[in-house]
């Protein structure tokens, strides 16, 4: 939850796209894609004002009806690349 109000806060107009869901048993699993515009500091990372956009898969488990855990894989370098925030390559 902490993680979803950070990024919030870092892309206030962040909109997350579902572009496929699969479940089966007590699992789902939903491929995303999330854009916005990283217009404050927060979530581990200064404001930039650049665009970003990602894609990235979110396991649930759920037990009667409720969350109890959940796993997300992104591509973090992706997002930091797009925010100009990578290191400068060194000059030789």
């Amino acid at each position: 939850m902490n993680a979803a109000r950070e990024q919030r806060k870092a892309m206030p107009d962040m909109r997350v796209k579902v572009n496929q869901i699969v479940a089966e048993g007590d699992l789902v699993s939903v491929y995303w894609t999330a854009s916005g515009t990283n217009t404050a500091a927060g979530w581990g990372v200064p404001a930039t004002g650049k665009s970003v956009k990602v894609s990235g898969m979110t396991l649930f488990r759920f037990e009667r009806g409720l969350i109890q855990e959940e796993w997300s894989v992104f591509d973090q370098y992706s997002i930091m690349k797009q925010l100009g925030l990578l290191p400068a390559k060194a000059k030789d």
